[in-house]
């Protein structure tokens, strides 16, 4: 019922079509999966989103950046499309192109690091309690922490406070982002 619903949105635009031009270095995906992790991050986070990641543009090809169970990786938009079942909105970013180059050069320095395992199952116990464990720095991301670090990172923080706790409803919610459309599948 929800991919009816996505090729039925007005504001859906073909990812082969003229989705492709309007992406910008550092502009944001944000993925309404459908699986139950997702669904179960939604539901915690009280989100429409599960998931966030950052574009990023080269030779005009369009990547993804993006934390995930298998760590900080880089990935074709194109296979990404293939593979993804569920929507993907388009939010661009309110920021000149040499913070945006900042974020997404930072996202580079962490490819390959781990996901924050630790740090998710920390955030959960807080959403679950309403009791913040105090976070603690390190080299491990999920994924809308990863989007947060890096625009602060840029010096042009979307969210209030540290990135350890922020949600893809938190970044969304930013008064610098504007959604521009739904992807169709």
């Amino acid at each position: 019922m929800e991919s009816k619903r996505l090729t039925e949105d007005p504001n859906a635009v073909s990812y082969g079509g003229a989705a492709r031009s309007e992406f910008r270095d550092g502009d944001l995906l944000c993925f309404r999966g459908r699986g139950w992790v997702s669904l179960l991050i939604r539901r915690l986070t009280r989100s429409s989103y599960s998931h966030v990641g950052l574009i990023y543009r080269f030779e005009g090809r369009v990547y993804c950046l993006e934390a995930v169970g298998a760590g900080v990786r880089l990935v074709l938009m194109s296979q990404l499309m293939k593979r993804y079942e569920g929507g993907i909105d388009y939010y661009s970013v309110d920021a000149q192109t040499p913070v945006r180059r900042q974020a997404v050069s930072w996202c580079f320095t962490q490819l390959g690091k781990l996901y924050d395992t630790a740090g998710i199952a920390r955030f959960a116990w807080t959403l679950l309690t309403g009791n913040a464990a105090r976070a603690r720095r390190d080299d491990q991301w999920f994924c809308s922490e990863f989007v947060a670090a890096a625009f602060s990172e840029a010096g042009l923080p979307l969210v209030a406070g540290a990135a350890d706790y922020t949600t893809p409803e938190d970044l969304v919610r930013s008064a610098r982002l504007e959604k521009r459309f739904t992807l169709k599948p």
